[in-house]
């Protein structure tokens, strides 16, 4: 999966289970910053991959 780009709506989940849905703001080598209606919030660029237990899941959408 390819990482999102500035500008698009993204969802993410972190380790810790929080979700965080917005505009992704700016992106680098390490993350990105998201702005979104409740919180904006820097997340790490691992949160913008599926996880190993998703994959399956996500070739069925």
């Amino acid at each position: 999966m390819p990482l999102p780009k500035p500008g698009e709506n993204v969802k993410v989940t972190l380790m810790s289970g929080e979700t965080i849905e917005g505009i992704l703001e700016w992106i680098d080598g390490n993350g990105g910053w998201v702005k979104g209606a409740q919180k904006n919030r820097w997340v790490p660029l691992e949160a913008f991959q599926p996880g190993q237990q998703s994959d399956d899941s996500k070739d069925d959408e």
